[in-house]
């Protein structure tokens, strides 16, 4: 599955790893600037991938809503 087809769960998944990164003695201060860069793009992904599922669900919503009227 390419970086674009991951589902949120495993976005969620590697901003875990990448802040458990910051936590573990692997973390390097030289490196530590492209790795927040990399988890504040995926930390943004994942809110925008959210965003379009709570909009599918608006939309889910009314229709039954209009279904049942």
């Amino acid at each position: 599955m390419t970086k674009d087809n991951q589902t949120i769960q495993q976005k969620i998944d590697q901003l875990d790893q990448a802040v458990a990164w910051f936590e573990s003695d692997d973390f390097e201060l030289e490196q530590a600037s492209v790795k927040l860069k990399e988890a504040a793009k995926l930390a943004a992904d994942i809110e925008h991938d959210l965003d379009n599922v709570a909009n599918d669900i608006q939309i889910v919503k009314k229709s039954f809503a209009s279904d049942s009227e």
